[in-house]
């Protein structure tokens, strides 16, 4: 049968519409518990941890090293999730990005994805405590 202008109606699919991207979201608060806690690497240098909880899994997290300079808490490096990406973030002293978003692992949606971020925060951590006096080295010399 033909429409008003006489032609036939297609029933093909728009294929110029992209479908929506998925990407990792956690939980929010509530129904998720946030807590932040520091941990002293020496008198001038700490990590701070951000942990995002939700039925007993770690669904986000941070892990920050952080520098004292004239009284203030200066951030030097730090593990992260988002965007869908477990990763690490490393800068200089004056400011200069040595590392931005570098990959350590997806996180894929869906139901193994609190998984993925759970099983990554004890590398991550691991990574920060291990490597510390490093990240401040690279902070301080600019490479």
């Amino acid at each position: 049968m033909a429409n008003n202008s006489g032609k036939r109606r297609s029933r093909v699919a728009d294929m110029s519409v992209k479908p929506a991207v998925q990407v990792y979201t956690p939980p929010g608060i509530p129904p998720a518990e946030e807590t932040t806690f520091p941990i002293e690497l020496s008198e001038t240098d700490r990590l701070v941890v951000r942990l995002r909880t939700y039925r007993k899994k770690i669904v986000d997290f941070a892990v920050m090293q952080e520098t004292a300079v004239n009284a203030e808490w200066e951030q030097l490096a730090r593990i992260d999730c988002c965007r869908g990406t477990v990763h690490r973030h490393l800068v200089t002293a004056e400011g200069k990005i040595l590392l931005d978003h570098d990959l350590i692992r997806e996180i894929p949606c869906g139901e193994h994805s609190w998984e993925v971020v759970d099983d990554s925060y004890e590398g991550a951590l691991e990574e920060m405590q291990d490597r510390w006096e490093d990240n401040l080295r690279r902070w301080r010399h600019g490479r």
